[in-house]
């Protein structure tokens, strides 16, 4: 065990077994950037004690050799590996009569649950089974942030009479190479087994295109993910909803197993019709409060709404006020209104992975949009 010791501080460790081949100066100069890595990311002086390993194998897995790194006693890595992820349904939140959304696309979302409220009609009695041995809803909500693409999911659950499993890229991700892929067969499952609604969001690094020639292992392990959701659609016999905030360029394979639906800005009239559902009978409003003014604020989203509404509700009691005044909640908006700003202007310059860093904004969303408001199922 080598000891890497900044004078004064804590003492840093480097535990290495290292091959009879290396030159002691190549060891060297390894010793001394892990040390300066390690100051970079730690204060000896502050940080509680922690460890990592670090390594290379054949197979890219660490050896299970019993050490002090291995984790609680009893435990390994493989033993970690054998337990994947536990997906458990909720009960929805929300349901259609508050979900304000412009009829076209509202009317295209009824349209798509159809796909499952008919399915024993249409693949049963009218034998359709016999053409679609697995039919299934796979639909792609998209659109800014916060206009309403996770309250439709909650809204399509509760029509259902289903619950909602809901999940994020990040919940399937892991350390193990080839254990993302397999992390998403047991999300599917596990929304098979609950006949629940599956809303998988923040979808756009799964729906991209696919590396062409992936040179990083987090590249191979993204391709390996998106090949797997290709099968697992194919397989599923639910309803999955994808929930993205940047249009980009979908990998043709899903793009043709998806129906999107579009999200966007609230315009003038539902705005009014937000504000108002999101100002209960027992907020204390001053007599000068104006929805008509309040929604004619452009450029805002229902989130911003009710942030904006949360916000000068708690300035008001914090200062004591018996009501929420008009003066309040229009501050409260120009403050959502600037961070909306903000928050899509980084969506905007987000690139997406797999797509040669083209940034979203500049994708050619006509070339991927074939299948946008595909006519409804007759």
């Amino acid at each position: 065990m080598s000891k890497l010791d900044p004078p004064g501080r804590g003492r840093f460790f480097l535990d290495a077994s290292w091959p009879d081949q290396l030159p002691t100066r190549e060891i060297a100069l390894f010793r001394a950037r892990v040390s300066g890595l390690l100051e970079e990311l730690v204060d000896p002086s502050r940080e509680s004690e922690f460890s990592f390993r670090a390594g290379f194998s054949r197979d890219g897995l660490p050896p299970s050799d019993g050490g002090a790194d291995d984790g609680p006693a009893g435990s390994s890595d493989d033993d970690t590996r054998q337990r994947p992820p536990t997906f458990t349904a909720v009960e929805p939140l929300y349901t259609f009569d508050r979900l304000i959304l412009p009829s076209p696309v509202l009317d295209r979302i009824l349209d798509l649950v159809a796909l499952i409220e008919l399915q024993p009609l249409v693949f049963e009695t009218w034998n359709l089974r016999q053409i679609e041995p697995r039919p299934s809803a796979a639909i792609n909500f998209r659109g800014p942030p916060g206009t309403g693409k996770t309250m439709a999911a909650h809204a399509v659950s509760h029509r259902l009479g289903r619950k909602i499993l809901f999940s994020r890229l990040s919940d399937l991700e892991s350390k193990f190479h080839g254990d993302g892929p397999k992390n998403l067969v047991q999300l599917f499952r596990s929304a098979q087994e609950q006949d629940a609604v599956l809303l998988l969001d923040e979808a756009e690094s799964l729906l991209s295109r696919r590396f062409a020639s992936p040179e990083q292992a987090a590249e191979s392990a993204i391709n390996s993910m998106r090949t797997e959701l290709f099968m697992a659609l194919d397989a599923f016999t639910g309803i999955a909803i994808f929930a993205s905030n940047l249009p980009g360029s979908y990998d043709t394979a899903v793009d043709s197993r998806l129906y999107h639906v579009d999200f966007s800005l609230p315009d003038y009239e539902a705005r009014k019709d937000i504000w108002r559902v999101h100002l209960p009978a027992e907020l204390p409003l001053g007599i000068d409060v104006s929805i008509d003014e309040l929604a004619s604020v452009e450029g805002i989203s229902g989130r911003d709404i009710k942030h904006a509404i949360i916000s000068a509700a708690l300035s008001a009691a914090r200062a004591g006020s018996t009501s929420i005044s008009q003066v309040r909640l229009m501050a409260a908006v120009a403050v959502q209104v600037n961070l909306a700003k903000e928050d899509r202007a980084s969506v905007a310059s987000t690139n997406i992975p797999g797509n040669d860093d083209v940034p979203v904004n500049q994708a050619p969303l006509a070339m991927v949009d074939r299948h946008l408001f595909r006519p409804a199922p007759s």
